[in-house]
């Protein structure tokens, strides 16, 4: 499928992604820096994710498929993050905090305990468990499931018992945050580990908010960030299914990223380089902090785009994918460091991060993983949790449907 050239650049980009969750995850409590310095070998940083955490766990596994990493290193580095997660870090019933500090556990920034955060670190769990198939692991994966609390989320410890959307995280401060996951986005993730784990109610799934728009003659469900059509993707196979709505996940992605690319093709707002080959607005750091870019649908565009976000659509639009990676590769040689594309690059602002982020890093290393060789999701489509919780989401096979149409109704 991939040339020569191709699979050289990919196994490249794989391998740094791969380095950062090594490097950057501590060696006695295994949490995992939720970014690092990419143009210089060492930095500072000491802030972990738990999101970044989950990811490591997929790396760990990609590593040692692929000979990066010896299986016997990669499963001992895989066995002291679940020590940690389970021993050391802060949590909520079973909710752990979204940043905490790398050596300790402990909740840093007054981060919340964040139900996505969490999730994300639990599809790391469901591949380590299907891959190592090892005793300890499913152990000390099953702890950190078990203690999980979806209800008390799900209904805002009981105060909201009609409730069908999980809330999007509690603060010890303030209690329970009012957003919920109740709108189209990386939510698929978190339902899909809900209805697998528990007997929570699955009306939350069926009345999410899905717009659906057209760009360019595009449909596609508004999601704004590309990353929205990407994260649950990596770790699930919505591949030939439809759900209750009777949507085709896979079609949808690849309807998004299209869509995304024209808008920077068309390129309403003039910005320096954007094109063909120059896309992916996402959420990411930009030259004035951090903020969530995404068009078309809503647009928040200042000019800057996300190489791990076009890199994590290799699955659903290959061509334009790798049309692009090589563009960035040779128009932005500088940018490309030791852990690989920077986060994020604004050519208007004559910017390029400094920064990767794990996050943006893992989601980019499983889905170009899948697209190569189906990996992550043969792992998730074995775990009982990940079965169960796809057919309590009324995803049922439907032969073909990857081709289209995005939605269609029996």
């Amino acid at each position: 499928m991939f040339s020569t050239a191709d699979t050289a650049m990919l196994n490249d980009l794989q391998k740094r992604a791969v380095n950062f969750f090594v490097n950057e995850s501590h060696p006695a409590t295994g949490l995992t820096k939720d970014r690092a310095k990419n143009n210089a070998n060492r930095d500072d940083y000491k802030i972990a994710s738990s999101a970044s955490t989950g990811y490591a766990l997929a790396a760990f596994v990609i590593g040692a498929d692929r000979g990066w990493l010896s299986k016997a290193d990669a499963k001992a580095k895989t066995l002291t993050t679940l020590r940690g997660i389970n021993d050391l870090l802060e949590h909520e019933r079973g909710w752990s905090y979204h940043f905490t500090d790398w050596a300790t556990g402990k909740r840093e920034w007054k981060s919340e305990a964040s139900t996505i955060d969490t999730s994300l670190l639990a599809c790391g769990l469901l591949v380590a468990q299907s891959y190592w198939k090892d005793k300890e692991v499913n152990a000390l994966s099953d702890a950190y499931l078990k203690r999980i609390d979806w209800n008390w989320a799900l209904t805002d410890g009981g105060k909201k018992p009609d409730e069908t959307h999980v809330s999007m995280g509690w603060h010890p401060e303030t209690g329970f945050i009012k957003a919920r996951w109740s709108m189209y986005c990386e939510h698929k993730l978190l339902y899909i580990l809900g209805y697998g784990s528990t007997d929570m109610r699955t009306e939350g799934w069926d009345t999410v908010s899905r717009p659906v728009l057209a760009y360019e003659g595009i449909p596609y469900i508004v999601g704004g960030p590309i990353f929205l059509h990407q994260m649950a993707e990596g770790w699930f196979d919505f591949s030939n299914k439809r759900d209750r709505s009777g949507i085709n996940y896979v079609a949808a992605s690849r309807n998004a990223i299209l869509a995304n690319r024209a808008y920077a093709i068309n390129n309403p707002k003039k910005f320096k380089g954007y094109g063909p080959d120059f896309w992916g607005l996402n959420a990411s750091d930009h030259p004035d902090g951090y903020g969530a870019q995404g068009a078309p649908g809503w647009i928040d565009d200042n000019g800057t785009i996300s190489p791990t976000g076009i890199a994590a659509s290799l699955g659903v639009a290959p061509k334009e994918t790798l049309s692009a990676l090589r563009h960035l590769r040779s128009a932005y040689p500088t940018a490309y460091g030791r852990y690989g594309f920077p986060n994020a690059l604004n050519p208007t602002r004559e910017w390029t991060d400094p920064d990767v982020i794990g996050i943006d890093l893992g989601m980019m290393l499983v889905s170009v993983e899948n697209a190569r060789t189906g990996l992550i999701h043969r792992l998730t489509n074995q775990n009982p949790i990940a079965k169960r919780g796809m057919d309590r989401a009324g995803l049922k096979p439907a032969p073909g449907s990857n081709n289209g149409p995005m939605i269609k109704k029996d």
